[in-house]
Formats: structure tokens, sequence, C-alpha cells
């Protein structure tokens, strides 16, 4: 097998700019058949996601909390009790620590049919009925992110305040599913 080096790459690319276009240049075999090989793959390869270095991330991140919406359970294992706007401190720690705990998940590539602490196909397998987990909802969307959030599977749907999201690779439903990360242990 050839090797093709970004030198090589960038010669066959000033080709065209030197003889124009519609040129008849022609490549070695073995090098046309490298070309091939690696366009393939590259249209077959997933997505990359952007990396995102996290201190950058929540450096000015301002939070804002409605309480009166927040699972009191889920919400107490990151944020303790947050009733004031003068505890949101205690929210953003918390908030840093629920994404650094999911942060070795952020570079998981593909759907693992329940490898633990990854995310799951809902297709592939559901959560416990009553378990905690964070879900990933499809909007199908070019102008809509995907949206990753908390909610509680019913044993059918997930429910997350008011909310009920249903399983499946529809719009507005979940796709994917990961439990939760463990709390921090206190240090004494």
């Amino acid at each position: 097998m050839i090797t093709i080096t970004k030198g090589r790459l960038l010669t066959i690319q000033q080709w065209r700019e030197t003889y124009g276009p519609g040129s008849n240049v022609v490549l070695p075999a073995e090098e046309a058949e490298e070309l091939a090989r690696i366009a393939l793959v590259s249209l077959e390869a997933e997505p990359v996601s952007q990396t995102y270095n996290l201190p950058e991330l929540i450096e000015g991140m301002e939070v804002s909390i409605d309480v009166s919406t927040c699972d009191v359970d889920l919400g107490n294992r990151y944020f303790g009790t947050v009733t004031e706007a003068l505890e949101l401190d205690t929210a953003k720690n918390g908030y840093i620590l629920l994404v650094q705990d999911a942060e070795p998940n952020f570079d998981v590539n593909g759907n693992s049919p329940g490898t633990p602490d990854s995310w799951i196909s809902c297709s592939d397998r559901m959560p416990e009925k009553g378990q905690n987990v964070l879900i990933s909802v499809n909007f199908d969307s070019s102008q809509v992110e995907p949206l990753i959030c908390s909610a509680r599977y019913t044993g059918s749907t997930f429910r997350r305040g008011d909310a009920t999201i249903k399983p499946g690779n529809g719009i507005e439903q979940a796709t994917h599913w990961m439990p939760l990360p463990e709390p921090p242990l206190e240090v004494k």
C-alpha cells in the first residue's frame, strides 16, 4: 500500500493550477486507488463534534434556575438546596461538577449497545422504570441543536418536569440515554 503525504497532495492540487481545469494529468494507479480509498473512508466516517475547553466554557457562565420545575432528588444530587438567587454560586459549582463527571463520555464514538457510562440507543435498550438519566433529544433541524437534559424514565416515556418526551428516532424524541454519573464523594 502506498502512503499519500500532505506534500504529495499539494503537488497534485498544484497541477490543476499549473495545467488548468480539464487538463488530463495521469496519476499512477496505486496513488489513484489510495486516494479513492481515503475518500471513501472519509465519506463513511462519523462526524466529529467540536471540542470545548471546559474552563473556558464555564468562565463567565450565567446560571438561571427555575427551582419550581426541578426534580428535587436529582437537583440535590449535584446542586444541594437552591432556593434563592444568593445561592446561585452553589448551583454553578454543581453544574461544573455535573459537566466534569460527564466529560469522560464526551469523546464516546458510535452507539455501543449498553456499555456502562456511555450513550445507549433507545432502540437498543431502555433504562429501568423510575431511573433518572441524561437524554439526547433530536429536533431534526439544522437550526436547532440536539438537546441533552436530565429526565426520569416512566416505563414508556421520559419525564422532565411537566414535559413528556417519547423515545424514538423522530422529531422531538429521545434517541439516546445515559445513566447519571455518581455524585462526588465528600472529603472529610
